[in-house]
C-alpha cells in the first residue's frame, strides 16, 4: 500500500512539474512573438523604402557614392603652383655660364649669379647690387673693367651733350667776343659805359665786324688807356 502512494505520489510531482514547464515555455513563445509583432509595428524599425533608398542614391549621400579627388588633379594642382613660385633671369657678360636660369621667386642677384657660375676675374663686381631682389625676365649683365670705365666715359659724354651751349660771345676763359656780344655784356667791361657800348656795336655793324681785339681803339672814346685795360677780357671770333 505505501508503495502505491509512493508510485501516485511520484506522478503527481511529474505531472506538476511538466505542467508548469509547458506553462512557462509557451508564455516565453508569446512574449517573443509580441516583440517581434511591435518590432514590426514600430516605424523606427521599418526599411528604407525603394523610393527613399533611390533618393539617396541620386542626392549622393550613400557612402558607396563619395569620391575622393585623383591623383592626377592633385598633380596638375601643385604643378601649376609650382611654376607660380618660380622665375626665369638672363645672366649675361663676365660671367662663367652665361645663360637663362630658373630661381625660386623672391631669389636675389647673387643667387642668379651662382647659378651662372660666379663672375669672371675681370668683371667689375662693384657695379652690381647683388642683394637686390630679382624678378621675372629681368636681365642681370655683369661688366668688365674695361667695359665699366668705357661705359663711365660715355656717360660723361651725353651728360656734357646734354648741357646748353656755350655762348658764342663769352669764351670757357671768360672773354667778351666782340662781334657778338650784347651791350649788357660789354658793359661789364672797365671803362666801357652805355655809350662807349653803344659805339661799338654801331662800329661792328658798319664795318661787318671786328677782325682783331685792338680794332676797338678805332671806335669813337675808346683810346690806349681803355684798350689797355680791357685787352685780356675781349676776343674775336672770325
Amino acid at each position: 500500500m505505501n508503495k502505491l502512494y509512493k508510485t501516485a505520489y511520484m506522478f503527481f510531482i511529474w505531472a506538476v512539474i511538466t505542467l508548469c514547464g509547458c506553462a512557462e515555455t509557451g508564455d516565453t513563445r508569446m512574449y517573443l512573438e509580441a516583440k517581434t509583432q511591435d518590432s514590426q509595428n514600430d516605424p523606427r524599425f521599418e526599411e528604407p523604402s525603394t523610393l527613399e533608398k533611390d533618393s539617396e542614391k541620386d542626392s549622393g549621400t550613400g557612402a558607396d557614392d563619395r569620391q575622393l579627388p585623383t591623383g592626377r588633379d592633385t598633380s596638375s594642382q601643385e604643378s601649376k603652383n609650382e611654376e607660380e613660385q618660380t622665375c626665369f633671369v638672363y645672366v649675361c657678360g663676365a660671367v662663367r655660364h652665361p645663360g637663362v636660369f630658373e630661381l625660386p621667386l623672391g631669389s636675389r642677384v647673387y643667387e642668379a649669379l651662382a647659378q651662372a657660375g660666379g663672375l669672371r676675374k675681370d668683371a667689375y663686381g662693384k657695379d652690381i647690387n647683388q642683394a637686390e631682389q630679382i624678378e621675372d625676365g629681368q636681365m642681370i649683365e655683369a661688366l668688365t673693367k674695361k667695359e665699366y670705365l668705357e661705359s663711365q666715359e660715355q656717360k660723361k659724354t651725353d651728360e656734357k651733350a646734354k648741357e646748353p651751349d656755350q655762348k658764342p660771345d663769352q669764351q670757357q676763359d671768360g672773354r667778351i667776343d666782340l662781334n657778338t656780344a650784347t651791350m649788357e655784356q660789354l658793359m661789364t667791361l672797365s671803362g666801357i659805359g652805355e655809350a662807349k657800348a653803344a659805339n661799338i656795336i654801331a662800329y661792328r655793324e658798319s664795318c661787318g665786324g671786328f677782325s682783331a681785339p685792338d680794332e676797338i681803339m678805332n671806335v669813337s672814346g675808346i683810346g690806349e688807356g681803355v684798350y689797355a685795360r680791357i685787352q685780356d677780357k675781349i676776343t674775336v671770333i672770325q
